[in-house]
């Protein structure tokens, strides 16, 4: 399992996340509750995080993530 994505909007993270679901690629979102610890934690830490599960998968997803997301 990998980290693909963290994002401090959990909207975000999770448009990722179905995305991905919708292609076949399994996928979790951790952290998603944890905004409650704000102030205990960094601010990004708390962040919801996208992971893949399968590494196979992990380009794929990759390359989904730079096609539906815009660059910086």
């Amino acid at each position: 399992m990998r980290q693909l994505f963290t994002h401090h909007d959990p909207l975000v993270a999770g448009y990722l996340h179905a995305t991905l679901e919708s292609l076949g690629i399994k996928a979790v979102i951790k952290n998603n509750y944890l905004s409650g610890a704000l102030g205990e934690l960094p601010p990004t830490a708390a962040w919801p995080e996208v992971w893949v599960i399968h590494d196979t998968d992990f380009a794929k997803a990759e390359s989904v993530l730079q096609d539906i997301l815009p660059s910086d």
